[in-house]
């Protein structure tokens, strides 16, 4: 396989079109074209930014070499994705467990039990990172945890804020709604942007 045809595969591998490669990189789509074509190489600060991107080493795009480094990459990945799975159950079950009731009317769990539940799951979280090698394996996953995460601390932060006794849901009135909506927005938000929008920005 040629480099042109590693470059090809790698950015379909990626889902992407010449179009977003080349805005990615910061190069125009002829670019991108050229590469793909075999009609010029990428500058090295290109090929850099295509290792980040694509996750392979710079010898695999020029020479189609796989490092042993990559290959333990690899089930490191599969175990991130495996853990933070399992941190989106948690984290699951920590909002239902708190916001649940038993048959009688009882809850199954305060908003503090179901806090300690996906306290679990931030931590199982966080392991992911790790064994993705600080970095955010799989987005839409990510994505969903952090939103799932969000729930509870905002209704706590909202509620005691406004010195209502905490439970898993505001009360139905508009100045705590709101203030659940804008510290739910700005926790998820800023979690979601400097860990996925802001880092594929500088990839």
């Amino acid at each position: 396989m040629t480099i042109e045809e590693r470059i090809q595969e790698l950015r379909k591998g990626k889902g992407l079109s010449q179009e977003q490669l080349a805005e990615i990189l910061g190069v125009s789509r002829q670019a991108v074209s050229k590469w793909e074509g075999g009609q010029s190489l990428p500058e090295i600060e290109k090929l850099i930014a295509m290792s980040e991107l694509f996750e392979v080493t710079i010898d695999y795009i020029l020479k189609g070499e796989t490092s042993a480094s990559e290959t333990s990459f690899k089930p490191s990945r599969f175990a991130s994705q495996v853990v933070s799975a399992v941190a989106t159950m948690l984290l699951a079950v920590g909002i239902f467990a708190a916001i649940g009731q038993l048959s009688d009317g009882s809850a199954t769990m305060d908003i503090y039990g179901g806090l300690i539940i996906e306290s679990v799951g931030i931590m199982l979280l966080l392991i992911g990172w790790f064994l993705g090698g600080n970095r955010v394996v799989n987005k839409p996953l990510f994505v969903v945890n952090i939103l799932l995460a969000g729930v509870l601390p905002s209704s706590l932060i909202s509620q005691t804020l406004l010195r209502f006794k905490p439970s898993p849901t505001p009360p139905f009135h508009p100045i705590p709604i709101l203030l659940f909506s804008g510290a739910y927005l700005l926790i998820c938000g800023t979690i979601i942007y400097f860990a996925v929008i802001r880092k594929s920005v500088k990839n």
